[in-house]
């Protein structure tokens, strides 16, 4: 973040395979009920599995434009899609055109301004942002879909579930290590009390 709270994004590699990767069998027995994917390399690879397999792919495109082409195959694959209005004009639009392409729920971040989201509908739901005295924004989005995500795996409609990501997102904005708990534990590792 800069010293005004602006994002800034740092790419260590570039977003290509990596040579020698595993081979990928048939999805995993283990219970779980959906995937997240960022767009990156590994990911992007293991679309085509999600897909074929039936699992829910939910994907975060950050602070994307609406138009880099890099996105599409995420966008393309994935039942909700995440976003923040960093980078769009019209956030609503951009989340009707994504739920008119076949995804069951689109959402946009709005910060201080809470979020919005489309449903598979065409419903356009809002929900405030918890106040909070923001410590740090980072991994403040990333929380908050995984209080959707937790939310509706546990069957909690759209409302209910953004408003689960609003209080998730507040736990992290309220913290210096992305979670009160990581506070706690690494301020007693330092003997603070």
């Amino acid at each position: 973040m800069t010293r005004a709270g602006a994002r800034v994004s740092l790419y260590v590699s570039t977003p290509v395979a990596t040579a020698g990767d595993a081979d990928v069998g048939s999805r995993p027995d283990d219970g779980s009920r959906g995937g997240r994917a960022r767009p990156a390399a590994e990911p992007l690879r293991l679309l085509p599995l999600a897909r074929a397999t039936g699992t829910p792919v939910w994907v975060d495109v950050h602070d994307y434009d609406g138009e880099a082409d890099y996105h599409r195959p995420f966008l393309e694959a994935a039942d909700a899609v995440f976003c923040n209005a960093d980078r769009l004009d019209d956030p609503v639009a951009f989340l009707r055109s994504r739920v008119a392409a076949g995804a069951s729920l689109a959402v946009c971040t709005l910060g201080a301004d809470g979020a919005v989201a489309v449903d598979g509908y065409g419903t356009v739901h809002r929900v405030p942002a918890v106040p909070v005295e923001v410590v740090d924004t980072n991994g403040a989005g990333d929380a908050f879909l995984a209080g959707v995500l937790d939310a509706r795996l546990d069957g909690a409609d759209v409302p209910a579930a953004l408003e689960a990501g609003a209080r998730t997102a507040a736990s992290v904005l309220r913290s210096r290590h992305l979670h009160p708990l990581l506070d706690a534990v690494l301020d007693a590792g330092r003997g603070a009390s």
